[in-house]
């Protein structure tokens, strides 16, 4: 018999009598979902619970390995806060032990308003369904952590955020969203999140040691978000859209952080994509040491467009590989826009057939400005205290 038969049975009844909160037992403290005499037999029985009782304490589920064939929905819970957080996690700590898995249509998992919920070591998967998210977030959202998750998308050919792996929809606020070493497979785009305009923008979202792969047209696409940190990650697909990006931000305001990304994409066409990213003067944002590998018939390395201004782009590497087309191939993209005190600073831009260059000094504004082209055969000389030399190429 379940440990928890009673509080369980009660939520039910209170349910059936149309109960709020607070007609149940609020839950608090640890419980196992699973089989082998665990609290509860599935995620959903255990939400139940939360829903009818709400929490008076920090409460942690721990799920025993297997595969839970269910769409779980979970809302807002009464009681939760940043001392009451709610925790969904492997008992074993293998995140491939347990998997939460549903094949139809919509998301496998749904948060819909909710808040101080935690996931860790676990897989969410939708690979089997033809279209839909593994993880889609409505409403207004805060202090969601996932770690150590790995999410299954659907592998498909498309564009729009539909079949996104994980997908936050543009309706409602959402703030301090983090993903920490997480997995990211498949979809139309790896995790696509942003803020409902450039005035009312997601905060705080920070993105760090993930694993995006076999995206078909974004890894990461970012719009509307105030000091985004998206650092420590790899991007890397295959993908032969003609438009797909590894990095995309689009309107990223204030103190952006993107560090120390390793990307790789072999069929083009963009690695970092910013358009209309506007940090402050007194507070650059900082676009450090990623390393970015582009290819295909256009590749574009860094690319800055719109009023993309007060950027420090320091220590990046920049690698353009060679079925590029050669008078395409940009390892640094010129700001189209009227983006102003973009710096560089001790970056390395090459590809393989023409060779590149590195750029040494403290700051360097509008760089491709007075940069000759790519493709000159030789190179050395000076600008405003900045050196640039040929990069021998490397066969």
């Amino acid at each position: 018999m379940k440990k928890l038969s009673t509080i369980f049975g009660a939520a039910l009844l209170a349910i059936s009598f149309n109960a709020s909160a607070g007609d149940c037992p609020a839950l608090s403290g640890q419980y196992t979902i699973g089989q082998d005499d665990a609290d509860f037999s599935t995620i959903s029985d255990a939400i139940t619970a939360l829903k009818c009782g709400g929490v008076s304490g920090a409460v942690d589920f721990l799920l025993e390995d297997g595969t839970y064939n269910e769409k779980v929905v979970i809302s807002s819970v009464a009681g939760a806060s940043a001392f009451n957080n709610i925790t969904f996690e492997s008992k074993s700590g293998n995140n491939t032990g347990v998997i939460i898995s549903y094949s139809s249509s919509d998301a496998t998992l749904t948060l819909n308003g909710t808040s101080w919920v935690n996931f860790e070591n676990l897989t969410v998967d939708h690979k089997s369904a033809t279209y839909g998210n593994s993880l889609r977030v409505d409403g207004k959202a805060s202090h969601l952590n996932f770690k150590g998750v790995v999410f299954e998308g659907v592998e498909v050919t498309k564009e729009d955020a539909n079949s996104a792996t994980v997908f936050f929809s543009p309706t409602a606020p959402k703030s301090e969203i983090a993903f920490e070493d997480c997995e990211v497979n498949n979809g139309s785009v790896g995790i696509s999140k942003g803020g409902m305009n450039a005035e009312t923008p997601d905060t705080k979202t920070s993105i760090t040691g993930t694993l995006f792969f076999n995206q078909y047209a974004t890894g990461l696409a970012l719009t509307n978000e105030d000091a985004p940190t998206v650092s420590n990650n790899v991007v890397s697909s295959l993908s032969n859209y003609t438009g797909f990006k590894a990095l995309s931000l689009d309107n990223a305001s204030n103190s952006v952080i993107v560090s120390n990304n390793i990307i790789n994409a072999a069929n083009g066409t963009y690695g970092l994509v910013m358009n209309n990213c506007t940090a402050q003067a007194t507070a650059l944002g900082q676009i450090s040491n990623n390393s970015i590998a582009v290819g295909g018939k256009e590749a574009y390395g860094l690319y800055l467009s719109g009023n993309t201004d007060n950027q420090v782009l320091n220590f990046n590497r920049v690698k353009l590989t060679i079925n590029g087309t050669q008078n395409a191939n940009q390892a640094y993209y010129k700001n189209a826009g009227a983006g102003n005190n973009v710096n560089m600073l001790n970056n390395i831009f090459y590809d393989l057939k023409t060779g590149g260059y590195t750029i040494i000094g403290n700051t360097y504004k509008d760089f491709f400005n007075q940069l000759p082209g790519q493709s000159n055969p030789s190179l050395s000389v000076s600008a405003n205290g900045i050196m640039i030399e040929k990069v021998t190429p490397i066969k």
